[in-house]
């Protein structure tokens, strides 16, 4: 991000809206907080599950305080969505107080989404890219002091990709809700549990059964009926937008 700001000038970090900036990137904090903890204290499965609830939270967010209209469509795919995660991830019958650790994390993240939602009428991709990311190095960077390891080159590596293809990853997620609504927009984050299957079985050997192959169907056909029924919505919407492509 600071070589993006060396180019375009760092005139371009001034946000209109400070109060909201520093109130995501402060619980972009307790978020990271609740997913790692979730992670370490709940099988995978679960926390994975747990994370994609935050859909449900977004439509009721978005209808109470972006006012945007709940379609049936919207809704359907929001709930088939996620009924195609639970057929994946089957998650258990234990809910402990991790769980509702990850269910908070849910709701922030959800809440999160209508900031995000609400800064792309005033900020660029860029400023709400960057709040977030200076809030967590100063959130961690004691503790990664005190707790440091060294990693070896291929970690380095590995560290060094994940960066990137994180900060690549936002920069789409912020544009998408700039082009289009919330709740259109949120159930499109399902098709991460597919990619992570593909990236299971090419990398890992981790062969799916006939199951999480139905989850994943599921999970595709509802997203690409949404897809096509928004697209002329998507474009109208965009039209108000600023742009939020990185000079």
């Amino acid at each position: 991000m600071m070589a993006i700001f060396w180019k375009i000038g760092f005139s371009s970090l001034k946000t209109k809206r400070p109060f909201l900036q520093g109130t995501r990137a402060l619980l972009a904090v307790v978020l990271i907080n609740c997913n790692y903890y979730a992670f370490t204290k709940l099988p995978i499965a679960d926390a994975t599950a747990i994370g994609f609830s935050r859909n449900l939270f977004l439509v009721i967010l978005a209808g109470l305080f972006l006012h945007e209209k709940i379609t049936i469509n919207r809704l359907l795919v929001t709930v088939t969505g996620f009924a195609g995660i639970l057929m994946i991830s089957r998650p258990g019958s234990d809910f402990s107080a991790a769980a509702w650790v990850a269910f908070t994390g849910a709701g922030l993240g959800a809440t999160m989404m209508i900031l995000v939602r609400t800064l792309t009428f005033s900020d660029s991709n860029e400023v709400m890219m960057t709040y977030p990311a200076i809030a967590t190095v100063v959130a961690t960077t004691i503790p990664s002091w005190i707790g440091w390891v060294p990693p070896t080159p291929s970690e380095l590596f590995l560290l060094v990709a994940m960066s990137y293809s994180g900060m690549l990853g936002q920069w789409c997620m912020i544009q998408a809700f700039r082009l289009g609504e919330t709740t259109a927009v949120a159930p499109a984050s399902y098709i991460r549990i597919v990619y992570a299957t593909i990236i299971g079985v090419y990398f890992f050997s981790e062969i799916p059964d006939t199951i999480t192959i139905a989850g994943a169907l599921i999970i595709i056909v509802s997203n690409l009926f949404l897809i096509n029924q928004e697209r002329h919505i998507s474009e109208s919407v965009a039209e108000k937008r600023i742009p939020g492509d990185i000079t």
